[in-house]
């Protein structure tokens, strides 16, 4: 059996952040997720009320990872000044 992981490469500088058009869009729609959970909560079936909320999850993670990202990149710009000068 042949195992293959995955292929990392360097994002491109337009892929290292979200854009704030992008960010406005996943806030709206953690924001509707959120109410959803709210009445889901008192008469949906559990199924339901577990798939909003591994998707309202998954939305959140995108900040961090973002935040991750942008802190990465700054350490590698911090890098590439320090061995410039």
């Amino acid at each position: 059996m042949l195992l293959i992981g995955p292929i990392l490469r360097t994002p491109k500088e337009s892929e290292m952040s979200l854009s704030t058009q992008v960010k406005e869009s996943i806030e709206s729609a953690v924001n509707n997720l959120r109410d959803a959970l709210a009445f889901a909560a008192r008469a949906e079936h559990p199924l339901t009320i577990n798939t909003i909320s591994d998707i309202l999850c998954r939305l959140e993670s995108l900040e961090q990872v973002n935040d991750l990202m942008e802190q990465f990149a700054k350490k590698d710009d911090n890098k590439t000044n320090y061995h410039r000068g």
